[in-house]
């Protein structure tokens, strides 16, 4: 299963998950040293992965989506 980092309070990793929308705690301990906020997640049996290559195209999708909200509000 995948699942977004929503956020991280204290010991505790708030996640979606990206196949039905719930939501998930999960321990931080649990998580590879590392994981934060907006990390795309992948469960493989007992352990957690950081899926890199969603994360990174995750957050170009949304860094291309604000550019053009921006040049909407902001015409040249």
């Amino acid at each position: 299963m995948m699942y977004i980092i929503d956020r991280i309070e204290s010991d505790i990793a708030v996640c979606e998950s990206m196949e039905d929308g719930g939501n998930l705690e999960i321990a931080v301990a649990c998580l590879p040293k590392g994981t934060k906020e907006g990390d795309a997640i992948r469960n493989e049996g007992n352990c957690y992965t950081i899926d890199s290559a969603l994360t990174n195209r995750r957050k170009a999708e949304m860094a291309s989506k604000l550019d053009r909200l921006f040049e909407k509000h902001n015409p040249k």
